[in-house]
């Protein structure tokens, strides 16, 4: 065990994953779940060679746990029971995960930061690079690596080649945030704020407008957090009580929500069929208000129905599933599976991680920073795919993780795991 320390030090494994998330959801972003996967192996074993338990946050763990407990007891009234215990089992597994790989970046000292930060820089830089090389080239890469032409024998085009990167645009909108801390220390405020508009325009060119939104949003707090820190809480608990208290509702704000989409002059299709998936899916999650229909089971409940989205102009008419899926909104869908409750444990898990960047994070950059991640990903969570999804919740884990390896300071890792 102690070979295995010397060799496999907390820092090297928390490296290998800074450097890689980046490039690797450029290429193909449902492998980082086995990153996420291989970096908590090696926690395990670097835990083990000291002989030591993971340190625990107790309130997210608590949270974690009562997700998972009831998402596992939702499979005595779920319409797809089989779903709802393989992805409750799922859940234990990441929240398991999550605990050991949170306690590793506890334990980082300057110097292991350091080399993580590095690491970080140059795989977040290496992947924007290569996403503005497929900009340019229109997504040579991708359309290599898909044989240059579709099943249907047809050549693939610039926009089916562009699409591959739709998923790796949220992760930069998220790991973006942790990137500014180590750019802004060691070349000033004018180079990290020259990436964040890089980032943005880069993403922008892409098919999904959600992450833009979120690095937006994210800069916005950012700044906020920089100057009025105080407010900060304030403004992202009551962004998910208003997320929460919707859910009910969204049938009767249909109409509002689309008059406002038009009046800004906005018609990308996905908002508009965004508006339908949600009215559908909050209509269901009330008539089944206090259990909801089981996890995992929103790919059930619309299976089969169309709608017709005809209010985005630059699309005409268009029948659509209803649910493909899921509801794209992290609330909407713990609501609609796991009834009131799940949506109430989902939230105060939102919300007790927004009480841990104010109670452990002291430090005027790293704090905003924290922040700007924090809202891009719920952002995100609230406008973009399915909550349960391997690769989301594995994202979500190592940008958590890489954030507290880099601002966590060993006198606060106390304070962590007391909250």
């Amino acid at each position: 065990m102690n070979i295995l320390r010397r060799h496999i030090p907390a820092f090297a494994i928390l490296s290998a994953a800074a450097v890689l998330i980046v490039p690797v959801s450029t290429l193909e972003p449902l492998w980082l779940t086995a990153v996420a996967a291989l970096t908590t192996l090696a926690a395990i074993i670097e835990h083990a060679s000291r002989g030591a338990w993971p340190q625990r946050q107790k309130t997210l763990t608590t949270l974690m746990a009562a997700l998972v407990i009831w998402g596992a007891a939702s499979i005595g009234w779920s319409i797809g029971p089989d779903r709802s215990i393989s992805q409750a089992f799922e859940l234990l597994l990441f929240a398991l995960g999550a605990t050991i790989l949170v306690s590793l970046a506890l334990g980082i000292d300057p110097a292991g930061r350091r080399q993580i930060e590095t690491f970080l820089m140059i795989g977040f830089v290496g992947g924007l690079l290569f996403v503005l090389f497929e900009l340019a080239t229109d997504g040579i890469v991708h359309s290599a690596l898909n044989g240059h032409f579709g099943p249907d024998g047809t050549r693939l085009t610039r926009a089916m080649n562009l699409f591959e990167l739709n998923r790796a645009a949220s992760v930069f909108s998220l790991v973006l945030w942790v990137t500014i801390i180590p750019v802004w220390r060691r070349f000033g405020w004018a180079a990290a704020t020259t990436l964040v508009v890089i980032t943005c325009l880069g993403i922008s060119q892409l098919q999904p407008g959600a992450p833009v939104f979120a690095v937006i949003a994210g800069a916005f707090i950012f700044a906020l957090a920089w100057f009025l820190p105080r407010m900060v809480l304030t403004i992202l608990l009551i962004s998910i009580v208003m997320g929460l208290a919707m859910i009910p509702f969204l049938h009767a704000l249909h109409p509002v929500l689309t008059d406002m989409i038009r009046s800004v002059g906005l018609s990308e299709f996905s908002l508009h069929h965004r508006m339908a998936i949600w009215e559908f899916a909050s209509n269901q999650a009330v008539a089944h208000p206090l259990l909801g229909w089981g996890l995992d089971s929103s790919r059930l409940i619309g299976e089969g129905q169309l709608v017709m989205v005809d209010d985005a102009p630059n699309i005409g008419f268009r029948n659509v599933d209803i649910l493909p899926l899921h509801p794209h909104n992290a609330l909407l869908q713990a609501w609609l599976e796991l009834g009131a409750v799940g949506a109430l444990i989902l939230a105060a898990l939102f919300a007790a991680s927004a009480f841990q960047v104010r109670q452990c994070v002291h430090d005027r950059l790293d704090r905003a920073a924290a922040y700007a991640a924090y809202t891009a990903a719920f952002v995100t969570a609230q406008l973009s795919f399915g909550i349960w999804q391997g690769w989301w919740i594995s994202t979500l884990a190592l940008v958590a993780v890489l954030l507290t390896a880099l601002i966590v300071r060993p006198e606060d890792s106390n304070a962590v795991g007391s909250a």
